[in-house]
């Protein structure tokens, strides 16, 4: 949640980005209306400012050319007078302006973590977290990875969900938020409310009010398709029990860029639709238990790391002198 400002030169603007704010899950923290502001606030209790004047705006400007100068804060600077209220180039500058917000509460989230390099997505439907907790039981700690849980299941028992992963292993778990980072050996839930997109610096925007796309929620495919497009070779996919064809479209765009695609092996399923759906693809590399794939992929961590090793450029130095 972005803790923000708000600078206007009218008492309509004030009230439309007060509600902007309101519904894309920020802070109002502060707010000024010029031509009745003698001066403003300190930057500490504030993430950002948000700024809507008229460029031919004549009043004031001391106050203004204060603010620019003298803030150690994002300003966020735009002049919505020529657009009609209700109209769709209004419409539009709000929807810009939602997605300025968003990007910057991941910006500023970045200044605290790094994102990992890796990104593996776990989905799952019908038994998916009974599945799921037995992969995290066995799942080796530290492998410098981020996961993505993806799984059918009613918004409402995200909390529910977020407890029993969190207890099964040595990643704990959270829900996601607007501007997330996806950091090493973090276990992120995606939930069915709202749409979610992965950025390519490593964060997540929340799509609020808009629903995913399709026949499922969350949409294991969206998810999977924008993992790989973002961390291609460095993604991977495991598709546990569940019922539906939810993730196989995807699987030909993981296996296209490098990545990994795996599912647990059918006869060890609940409901072994999904898994299957994604067999018939042709891009599976391999199947197994959940206790299987969890320690399948540590040795494939493992292996990586030691390439990375005997590539590295002390390692080469130690060779040619030896």
């Amino acid at each position: 949640m972005l803790r923000l400002g708000i600078l206007v030169d009218s008492a309509p603007k004030q009230q439309v980005l007060a509600q902007l704010i309101a519904k894309s899950g920020h802070k109002l923290a502060h707010q000024l209306l010029l031509g009745h502001a003698r001066q403003l606030v300190e930057d500490e209790n504030l993430d950002a400012w948000l700024v809507d004047v008229a460029e031919d705006y004549a009043d004031d400007l001391l106050l203004l050319e204060t603010l620019f100068s003298r803030s150690r804060i994002p300003v966020i600077l735009s002049d919505s007078s020529e657009f009609a209220a209700g109209s769709e180039e209004h419409s539009a500058w709000l929807r810009r302006t939602s997605l300025r917000l968003q990007r910057l509460r991941g910006d500023i989230n970045l200044q605290q973590a790094e994102p990992a390099s890796e990104l593996w997505v776990l989905a799952a439907s019908t038994g998916g977290p009974a599945a799921v907790k037995r992969f995290l039981a066995a799942l080796p700690a530290n492998l410098g990875i981020a996961f993505v849980y993806v799984q059918h299941i009613d918004a409402n028992q995200a909390i529910t969900l977020n407890r029993m992963m969190t207890n099964a292993g040595s990643y704990p778990a959270m829900v996601a938020t607007q501007g997330l980072v996806l950091e090493a050996n973090s276990l992120t839930l995606i939930t069915a409310k709202d749409s979610v997109e992965l950025l390519t610096n490593g964060t997540l925007v929340i799509n609020y009010g808009q629903p995913w796309k399709g026949s499922y929620a969350p949409s294991i495919d969206q998810v999977a398709a924008n993992a790989a497009q973002i961390y291609r070779e460095r993604s991977g996919l495991i598709i546990f029990t569940g019922m539906g064809d939810d993730g196989a479209a995807s699987c030909r765009i993981m296996k296209q860029v490098g990545g990994q695609v795996w599912v647990q092996r059918p006869d060890d399923c609940t409901s072994d639709s999904m898994p299957v759906s994604a067999l018939a693809t042709g891009c599976v590399g391999l199947s197994g238990t959940p206790e299987y794939l969890a320690k399948a992929l540590g040795k494939l961590v493992n292996k990586h790391r030691l390439t990375r090793a005997a590539k590295s450029p002390l390692r080469v130095a130690k060779n040619v002198n030896s």
